[in-house]
């Protein structure tokens, strides 16, 4: 849908009412680049009426410095912004979008279906639900990475959450495939007793990665690029980024351990039992480390 350019203005003006210190040289070509964020998002979601001054609004809200997104955004935050603004049948656009990856997200934690099913409605209050007079979470999401990879973080949250509020969320015949690190009750001590030390490990080991690998696991947990993204990225085959991307995880996890060793004075034995935590929380942990990394 072509709009004219008196409507391109429009959205400018609209934009840098909320986003005065706009980046674009000139109304214009904001407004070009407004329009067509609108039009992917729309094209993306046709289903969804969602009004295309709203969404510019939305989007002048959460603009790094006045920048408005790249158009590969423009659907997860049309989806983002219609969910928040309550459009009809956008929680729905969402739940099939994403929520119905919640089990795969959570493979490693292996969990019943009834915890899924669970976890599933924890989020959709969570994502969805004003509380106290405040926006839903969904309303935080700004478009920095890809939202999947941004549902899958609050999801392993909740999750991780969720099992310490409600460990009979877990159907109790299938404890033996319970994640090590949160089955044995001396693990789970630990974890509890050296959280900080933890989180200073897994902080010193993603610090001390290699450019190249810290890069890859950025574009990957932050700004949620698959495997064959990666791979035309960086012109190699899909096989050749998953196994990078395998070390880099592998490196971040012989680092925390090294680190932890040197601030718990563990024994081999004793880190042989943690290893289940430290690999259970990197996929957790990488997000939010990773962020602004460069």
């Amino acid at each position: 849908m072509t709009q004219a350019p008196r409507a391109d203005l429009r959205l400018a003006s609209i934009f840098r009412g909320r986003s005065p210190d706009a980046e674009s040289p000139d109304d214009a070509a904001l407004g070009a680049a407004l329009r067509q964020l609108v039009e992917e998002g729309e094209r993306a979601f046709p289903e969804l009426d969602l009004a295309p001054d709203v969404f510019v609004r939305h989007l002048a809200a959460r603009a790094p410095a006045g920048a408005p997104p790249p158009p590969s955004r423009a659907p997860d935050l049309f989806l983002a912004c219609a969910c928040a603004t309550q459009v009809r049948g956008a929680v729905e656009a969402f739940e099939r979008a994403h929520l119905g990856a919640v089990g795969a997200y959570l493979a490693r934690l292996r969990p019943s279906s009834e915890f899924v099913d669970e976890l599933r409605q924890l989020l959709r209050e969570k994502l969805f639900v004003e509380r106290n007079g405040s926006p839903a979470k969904i309303a935080e999401y700004d478009g920095k990475g890809a939202l999947a990879n941004w549902v899958r973080v609050v999801a392993m949250r909740a999750a991780l959450n969720l099992r310490q509020r409600s460990p009979r969320g877990v159907e109790e015949a299938g404890r033996e495939r319970e994640d090590p690190a949160t089955a044995d009750p001396e693990i789970a001590y630990l974890k509890r007793r050296y959280g900080e030390a933890f989180n200073t490990a897994f902080r010193g080991a993603v610090a001390a990665l290699d450019h190249e690998p810290r890069e890859l696991l950025r574009l990957h947990f932050v700004d949620g690029l698959t495997l064959d993204e990666l791979a035309a990225r960086a012109g190699v085959h899909r096989a050749t980024i998953a196994r990078r991307l395998a070390a880099a995880r592998e490196a971040v996890a012989d680092e925390a351990r090294r680190l932890l060793r040197a601030a718990l004075g563990a024994s081999d034995a004793e880190l042989a039992s943690l290893a289940g935590i430290i690999r259970s929380q990197i996929e957790l942990s990488l997000p939010g480390l990773l962020q602004g990394s460069r």
